[in-house]
Formats: C-alpha cells, sequence, structure tokens
C-alpha cells in the first residue's frame, strides 16, 4: 500500500527543487511514496511516478495514507486539497516564504525567513525543518574547486557565462558547472542524477539560486553566493546574507547581468578565509540536515492519527 502521494511542481521553468525535496522526504519517511508532477518534471526521477490525471481520480487509484503537496500556487494546489477532504485522506503542505498557503492538516515552511501566515492546523516553521539533504565535510583554507549551478533549461546559458568568467578571472581554480552542456570554456559541465548534495561535499565554493539549492551549500558548510534567478528568491539569499552565511550575487531576471556582482562576491570571498571557516562551522549547524527526518516524524503522526488537532 502506496503511504505518501507527493504531488510537486517541477520542470524546466519551475525548476526541480521542490522534485529533489520529495526524493528527500520519501527517504526520510521510510516508506512507499508515489510522486504525481505538475509539469514536465526532470528525466532522473528516482522515484515511481503516477501518470496526469484529475485529483480525484489519482487519489482514487493511488489510495495513499497521506497526500503531501508542494507547489508555489496556491490555485494548482487546492483541488487536491479538496479532494483528499473528501476522501478523509490527510494532507500535508511544504511550502517556502510562506508562499502558496493551504489550509492543510500540516504546513512545513522549512525556510530561513518566515512570511505570512499558514492556516493549517499543525505548522512547523523554521531551518530546523528545512527538508535538505545536506553532508557536512572538512575543509581547509584553500580554494581549489567551484561549483556553479543556476539550473537547467534557460538558466543554463547564465551558469555558462559565470563559470567561464570565474575561470578566466583565476585560473587557478577548478571549476565545474551543472545544468549544461557542449562546449565548456576553460571549465567542466558534471551530471548531478542524485542532486547537488554528492558535489557539495567535494567543492570549496558554490555559486548556486536562491532556492534548495542554497540551504543544501550552508548545510553542507559550503561558502556560498547566491544569485537569484528569480525575485522570489531574493528574500532566502538576504536571510542568509544576513546571518553571515552566504554572500548576495545579485537578481539576474530582468535581464540584469550579474556576472559582476558574482565576480566582487568572489573577490571578498577568497580573500575571507576566516569567513569562509565560519560558514563551514555555522551553517551545518543551522542547516543540520535532520529536517527531513522531523517532518518525516510529523507526517507519520499524522497518519496514524496522532498529529490531527
Amino acid at each position: 500500500m502506496t503511504f505518501a502521494l507527493l504531488r510537486v511542481a517541477a520542470g524546466p521553468r519551475l525548476g526541480h527543487g521542490h522534485l529533489r525535496r520529495a526524493e528527500v522526504l520519501a527517504r526520510a519517511l521510510g516508506r512507499p511514496c508515489v510522486v504525481s508532477i505538475r509539469g514536465r518534471g526532470a528525466p532522473d526521477l528516482t522515484l515511481p511516478t503516477i501518470a496526469g490525471g484529475a485529483a480525484g481520480a489519482i487519489l482514487d487509484a493511488v489510495r495513499p495514507r497521506v497526500l503531501v503537496l508542494d507547489d508555489p500556487r496556491e490555485r494548482a494546489s487546492r483541488p487536491w486539497c479538496v479532494a483528499a477532504r473528501r476522501r478523509s485522506v490527510p494532507v500535508v503542505s511544504m511550502h517556502d516564504l510562506g508562499l502558496g498557503p493551504l489550509p492543510s492538516d500540516l504546513a512545513v515552511d522549512g525556510s530561513i525567513v518566515c512570511r505570512g501566515r499558514l492556516p493549517a492546523r499543525r505548522v512547523l516553521r523554521g531551518p530546523a525543518y528545512a527538508t535538505v539533504a545536506a553532508r557536512p565535510a572538512r575543509r581547509g583554507d584553500q580554494v581549489r574547486r567551484v561549483l556553479v549551478s543556476l539550473g537547467g533549461g534557460p538558466r543554463a546559458a547564465l551558469t555558462r557565462r559565470i563559470a567561464s568568467t570565474l575561470t578566466r578571472r583565476w585560473p587557478s581554480l577548478d571549476v565545474i558547472a551543472t545544468g549544461g552542456s557542449g562546449p565548456a570554456d576553460g571549465f567542466a559541465w558534471v551530471a548531478a542524477p542524485a542532486g547537488l548534495s554528492p558535489w557539495m561535499a567535494q567543492v570549496d565554493v558554490a555559486v548556486v539560486g536562491g532556492g534548495v539549492t542554497l540551504y543544501e551549500a550552508v548545510g553542507s558548510g559550503v561558502p556560498a553566493i547566491g544569485v537569484a534567478v528569480v525575485a522570489a528568491q531574493r528574500p532566502t539569499i538576504r536571510g542568509f546574507a544576513a546571518r553571515g552565511l552566504a554572500l548576495d550575487g545579485g537578481l539576474a531576471a530582468g535581464g540584469r547581468d550579474v556576472v559582476p556582482s558574482v565576480c566582487r562576491a568572489m573577490t571578498r570571498l577568497l580573500a575571507d578565509a576566516p569567513w569562509r571557516r565560519r560558514v563551514a562551522i555555522e551553517g551545518p549547524r543551522l542547516i543540520d540536515g535532520r529536517g527531513a527526518d522531523r517532518v518525516a516524524r510529523a507526517i507519520r503522526d499524522l497518519a496514524e492519527g496522532r498529529g490531527r488537532a
């Protein structure tokens, strides 16, 4: 029997952060899960999926003990919430920055910045509930390898420009990048079928977007430059920057050229070994990698009737 049906938004323009979070949560739950995707999804998904269809029809086919919704669009998730209510299936909603509020049984928002009211029966908020894969690794004072990862699809061109510029400005750096393919000017494209967590353990610095990957970097103790590929990512980057755990690389949306601001941030980062050491220590304390376990425990309690109001 399927324990959880995970309904997530994912695709080239939606990003894959919600899908990666679903994979992390499914591992923490340790029970059979099925994914339903709004969008084009990702070719390397490790979880079983069910083809598209109406919310009620999919719920009837899967018959889960709990429904988990992870979609920033409230209008897209609300029909699922209603259909689950009609079938007495408890609903969990996952949020970023309070977006997409739903009248769920359990709402989870592991954001660094808490915004708005979540109209759920029970709410778990704050970085302790960040559902990400984070693996802290021992690092030295030298910066040798840099990861650039801003997503695939239309964002690959920006990743390429930043990676190429960093290679030219700092020839001693070994720059790797994800999300693209083809010719690489002095850097190397790498694949990340299991998400970025494995790569975070192998790099000294990361240039990433302001979504799930920034949480992974901070939780892994990797000094990071956050680049907002959409305006909605700005609060997250500013939140981590305010705590001294990331640098702000600017907003890339609207035709803005963030390459100069990324280079300025990299210059500062490379010159500040004490700050890098602080991130390596304090980052994993804030994003401790156990958020998924805490959330999974609450979901299991809900499914078994212990987490209902």
